[in-house]
């Protein structure tokens, strides 16, 4: 099955779910009605009417316990509920991306832990924001995923590790079943109000008891003198030995008393850490099940053995210890549970159970603390790799990438188009670059397609180093590192012009050529449109050569545009360039003249303008001689 049906397949039986459990909820609202307000009633009744039958009071009770039961059961199908109606967003999510529907592709939550990725490059390949390439790739929920994906796509990596990664994404694409069990473990955490990096935060502190160095002791001390209180309140109470007793209610007070002071004063701060740690039936079992896929993963490629089998330890897995947590935590809820708030109240006062569970917790940590950032790492990266995995799974037709060794600059791409223009429209292109000839220069027509084909250069590499196929049919080159100058601008603040921030860009570009090529040994891709508009032409064409000629001299494939026509005829282009362009059609449709692209890469200079025909087509008219 096709994605794209699997995707719609899931949608409609989620409708059907989701109706059968916003029914179920109407029953027991109805429910609750029927037994809050009349179990209320019979208990009042019971306890302060006179005329109240046996058994009045103990029935409301009775009829209490099962609002109660209710109360929680709808709970549990509400959050059910909200899981599912989750997982349709999911599923509607991925329609849009895969039709390109940008004004249904809302940033995850994740996403905005990206920011300190953002670079000169990543705007001007619009690599993260709106309609931008992490938009529409990642499916990470988790801030670590959300942050392995920007990481890997800013950054430069070895052939070798590349290539690991397109085979575990060829696995995985082939693996769908597996890649839902893991979208659906990560549910929980795709609307931000709870996180698994809270639990790396909370296993990487300091022990709370370290920061009152006092509180463990006398947290057993108050203790024991409270139930020794207890136990001498018992005594005297059974033996009938009235002075006994009353030593031990004072003795008792004294130690409740103390356990109160100690609970109003840190029971806010140990709830908190209760809180970043998670539920443990909410967020520790989306871990949980997080972790469970991980394990369950089955799958002979080296970078996914490399993930998943520090998970499987035998007798300290992961899968256990979380499992373990989950238990300690589920005993940090007793407050939140309706049924056992009163018990609750009465451990603390008596034996502080709030610190006990934390001292419980502390344990885990003192033993867990230093496999915590292992299992988070292991879970962003195979959330990275599952959203590299559904790019291959939606475009099977798409190409992986064959890096060639060496600081060749042979480049050659069958059908290379741009990942996020939608499929009806997309336009490919072939191309093909030699040593002989590193540097292309694109010219042609405003709006024909220039600047496109360099986004598509760039935004395919970027795609690449997730090891995800790119959209095209074949790709061979070099391992490229990047470089560009597309989207410059004044800085009106700063007091610098347009053409000194050009001038500061190219700067950028060259010294990191130098650095990453020359001193480093890795094939640069820079990418130039339009350079060094802001100055009259002819000392433009003497910068532009300079430029370029500098980075064909250190080495780097360079692809720039231009409208200057003029530098096709220099001697310095007309050697080293290979020279193409795109050009524009006019024709006539009910009468009006209008400018068609096609889109397509033609070899040689753009024959053609279009300049003034933009002129008269938005109705400014060229004049014919100067006013006087």
């Amino acid at each position: 099955m096709k994605a794209s049906e699997f995707y719609s397949q899931q949608l409609h039986d989620l409708k059907d779910v989701i109706s059968n459990h916003e029914g179920r909820i109407s029953q027991l609202q109805i429910g609750r009605g029927v037994t809050g307000i009349p179990g209320l009633l019979l208990i009042l009744f019971g306890v302060f009417s006179p005329q109240a039958p046996w058994g009045t009071w103990q029935l409301g009770v009775g009829v209490m316990v099962a609002f109660l039961a209710i109360a929680t059961w709808q709970e549990n199908v509400r959050w059910r509920l909200e899981w599912h109606r989750q997982r349709r967003d999911f599923f509607l999510r991925l329609i849009a991306r895969s039709q390109h529907h940008w004004s249904e592709l809302k940033p995850l939550s994740s996403e905005f832990t990206t920011s300190d990725f953002h670079s000169e490059l990543t705007k001007d390949l619009d690599l993260f924001g709106d309609r931008s390439l992490f938009r529409w790739l990642s499916l990470a929920a988790t801030e670590s995923g959300a942050r392995r994906i920007a990481a890997w796509m800013t950054r430069w990596e070895t052939a070798e590790n590349l290539r690991e990664r397109q085979k575990a994404v060829q696995s995985l694409a082939e693996n769908r079943s597996w890649r839902l069990q893991l979208w659906d473990a990560a549910h929980a955490f795709r609307t931000g109000e709870s996180k698994p990096e809270s639990i790396l935060a909370w296993a990487a502190s300091d022990s709370y008891f370290s920061r009152y160095p006092g509180l463990k002791i006398t947290s057993w001390i108050s203790p024991c003198i409270a139930v020794l209180g207890c136990l001498l309140l018992l005594a005297g109470v059974s033996s009938g030995a009235a002075g006994v007793a009353v030593i031990g209610l004072l003795i008792a007070l004294v130690g409740i008393l103390v356990n109160l002071v100690i609970t109003v004063g840190f029971i806010g701060k140990i709830h908190d850490i209760f809180v970043s740690i998670g539920g443990a039936h909410r967020e520790l079992q989306a871990f949980s099940d997080l972790i469970r896929c991980a394990e369950q993963l089955d799958a002979p490629e080296p970078l996914l053995v490399r993930l998943c089998d520090p998970l499987r330890t035998p007798g300290g897995s992961a899968i256990d210890a979380i499992r373990s947590l989950r238990r300690r935590m589920s005993f940090a809820g007793l407050q939140r549970n309706p049924l056992f708030f009163i018990p609750y109240l009465g451990l603390q006062l008596l034996l502080l159970w709030d610190i006990r569970v934390l001292e419980w917790l502390e344990g885990w940590k003192e033993k867990h603390a230093e496999q915590v950032p292992h299992w988070i790492d292991a879970v962003a990266q195979l959330e990275a790799l599952a959203s590299a995995a559904t790019i291959a799974d939606e475009n099977p037709e798409w190409g992986f990438p064959n890096w060639s060794s060496g600081l060749h600059r042979d480049l050659s791409v069958e059908q290379l188009a741009h990942p996020l223009v939608p499929e009806p429209i997309r336009v490919a292109n072939d191309l093909k670059m030699e040593e002989a000839r590193p540097l292309l220069l694109v010219t042609g027509s405003n709006m024909a397609g220039k600047s496109t084909l360099l986004r598509s250069l760039g935004i395919n590499v970027v795609l690449s180093r997730v090891g995800a196929p790119v959209a095209c049919r074949k790709w061979s080159s070099p391992n490229y590192d990047l470089a560009s100058s597309i989207r410059v601008q004044d800085s009106l603040q700063d007091g610098v012009s347009f053409f000194m921030a050009e001038l500061k860009r190219l700067k950028s570009v060259v010294d990191r050529a130098h650095e990453e090529h020359v001193e480093k040994g890795m094939p640069m891709l820079v990418l130039l449109d339009e350079i060094l508009q802001g100055t009259n032409s002819r000392e433009r064409q003497i910068a532009v050569q300079s430029v370029l000629q500098q980075l064909v001299q250190l080495g780097c494939t360079v692809v720039a545009s231009t409208h200057d026509l003029d530098l096709a005829q220099n001697q310095f282009f007309t050697q080293t360039a290979q020279i193409v362009h795109f050009r524009e059609f006019f024709e006539t449709r009910d009468g009006v003249e209008v400018m068609r692209f096609d889109y397509k890469m033609r070899p040689g200079v753009t024959p053609t303008t279009n300049a003034l025909k933009l002129l008269a087509l938005v109705g400014l008219q060229q004049c014919d001689e100067s006013p006087k």
